[in-house]
């Protein structure tokens, strides 16, 4: 290990090495360390149970940019995303379902059997979003100065290109921002499969049910990986998310950049420039010191500043503000190895509705009252359940002749009321397989191994504060620079040299590599103004 580098990456998740990687390809000498014994933080693919491989917190891509695919030259490093479709079937109560297909026709065919009023309303709300979506990306996604609502000039500029959008636009840009999944949806359609299907893009992950303000933006916020309907596109990677990071570790190490894992940091050392204190390089748990000019987190910021920074450094204000963001995560995962396929009701045979997600979640009022549970500390009976057999379009993840499948549930409380989830972790697992059983006959004869990841198990084996998928809770305030502290722009910090590039800052988390990539434009700026003497 070398003793000297341009610029530290802390974390080896997939914004870190997008971050790293950037840097490296830009001839900047550039190390990155990992806690764990290998990379990829929540973008990783595990084997879970012999022969069985998952993808262990993320599960599918919409997000990751073709931007950072194509710069970083990530199919050339065997990454590839596969077309999922149907992309979702929510199953119903009553024993009908409704597939979201690419082929309009199709679509159109499917949403027709609830509403052929929606069926029509669809495609106009689609197009509807794509547009509000485009003139909202580079807000969300760009470079920011300025917190949204301190820089009145900025928000000028931003109300009078409002004037580019029609009445119905604006109203849906103002819903999408300000309101909730319900409100929006409720104002498009009628159908309430198709709305608490769609519904679920805004409450992915977060502590909110449809009726919740703020969900609608998280809808927004998935647009930007949309399709040419109103659903983002989630497609499946070839042998499980973990090969998104193998591609970025491989590009990493393709334009020089050394990774070390197994190797976490103790803290950031610190030193004096003429003006301030400036980070100086990281000290590891050996005792190894490091010295670089910058470093970079892509841990989240709360773990960032509570165990890596001198609290004497950091400004009460900045430490205030990141303990006041919430970090509860309400989301967990079951994997599950099958010895064989279960049925699906509805359908007959095993045909192509085992390509994408199985929803089961009844109405948008179901989830509003699980969600309350939740909130009083009360394990699902019902959860908010999806279901994804990867091994369907990917043979090679289980052996042969045997299936893995993953569940997302929603709304897990972090704490259950009077017990815990080590109490609680089987009788949970059979609830949960007896509520999927009608939709999904034969499932719980064909487990044979299975695991749950609550959210303490998340935070724990993962390492998210509080379980929380997206390094703390996802906001309409987190554009501009609202993202984890408002007055630092640019994954700035109040420490100079030192940044921030994961999923606690703008815009958000999800497998996006935006943060990363952004961050690594902030850095080299940093190094072109202190050139420049400034």
């Amino acid at each position: 290990m070398s003793d000297t580098y341009d610029v530290i990456v802390v974390g080896a998740g997939h914004n870190g090495l997008v971050c790293a990687a950037y840097l490296g390809q830009a001839g900047y000498r550039v190390a990155v360390v990992e806690r764990r014994d290998f990379v990829g933080g929540a973008c990783i693919t595990e084997e879970v149970f012999p022969g069985h491989r998952f993808s262990t917190a993320s599960l599918v891509t919409t997000l990751f940019r073709k931007e950072i695919i194509e710069d970083l030259k990530l199919a050339k490093h065997g990454l590839r995303v596969m077309e999922r479709d149907p992309s979702v079937t929510a199953l119903l109560a009553d024993g009908r379902h409704l597939s979201f297909r690419t082929d309009p026709a199709k679509m159109h065919a499917e949403i027709s059997k609830f509403s052929p009023r929606d069926a029509d309303a669809y495609f106009e709300y689609g197009a509807a979003m794509r547009r509000v979506a485009r003139f909202a990306e580079p807000y969300v996604t760009g470079a920011s100065r300025a917190p949204l609502f301190e820089d009145i000039p900025a928000l000028k500029s931003i109300l009078r290109a409002t004037s580019e959008l029609d009445d119905k636009d604006l109203r849906l840009l103002v819903g999408t921002l300000f309101g909730s999944a319900r409100e929006v949806l409720d104002e498009w359609f009628e159908s309430e499969p198709l709305k608490v299907t769609l519904a679920t893009d805004g409450t992915v992950g977060v502590d909110g049910g449809p009726s919740t303000p703020g969900t609608a933006y998280l809808m927004l916020y998935h647009q930007m990986g949309t399709t040419e309907d109103a659903r983002p596109s989630w497609g499946q990677v070839k042998c499980g998310m973990g090969s998104i990071t193998r591609a970025l570790s491989a590009a990493c190490e393709e334009f020089g950049v050394d990774i070390y894992t197994g190797r976490a940091v103790k803290q950031i050392l610190l030193g004096s420039c003429p003006r301030a204190i400036a980070c100086r390089g990281v000290e590891l748990e050996d005792g190894t010191h490091i010295s670089a000019k910058a470093v970079v987190s892509a841990a989240d910021p709360s773990t960032t500043f509570n165990k890596m920074i001198d609290a004497d450094i950091v400004p009460p204000s900045y430490r205030a503000a990141l303990a006041n963001r919430p970090h509860a995560g309400v989301a967990g995962k079951v994997h599950l190895a099958l010895d064989r396929l279960p049925e699906v009701r509805g359908f007959e045979g095993y045909g192509e509705h085992f390509n994408g997600t199985l929803q089961i979640l009844p109405d948008m009022d179901h989830l509003d009252r699980v969600h309350a549970e939740m909130r009083a500390g009360i394990p699902p009976t019902q959860p908010h359940v999806e279901c994804s057999i990867p091994s369907i379009l990917d043979p090679d993840v289980a052996p042969p002749g045997k299936h893995v499948m993953s569940m997302y549930l929603q709304y897990l409380p972090y704490q259950p009321a009077g017990t815990t989830w080590d109490e609680i972790r089987e009788s949970f697992l059979d609830n949960l397989l007896a509520y999927v059983e009608p939709y999904l006959p034969g499932l719980t004869a064909a487990v044979t191994h299975r695991k749950l990841f609550a959210p303490p198990d998340i935070e724990r084996e993962i390492g998210l504060p509080g379980g929380n998928l997206y390094h703390g809770a996802m906001s309409p305030l987190d554009l501009f620079a609202g993202r984890p502290v408002a007055g630092y722009p640019d994954y700035q910090t109040p420490v100079p040299g030192f940044f921030l590039c994961g999923s606690g800052t703008r815009p958000g988390g999800g497998v996006f590599g935006i943060p990363g990539k952004n961050a690594s434009e902030t850095v080299r700026r940093y190094f072109m103004e202190r050139r420049n003497g400034r």
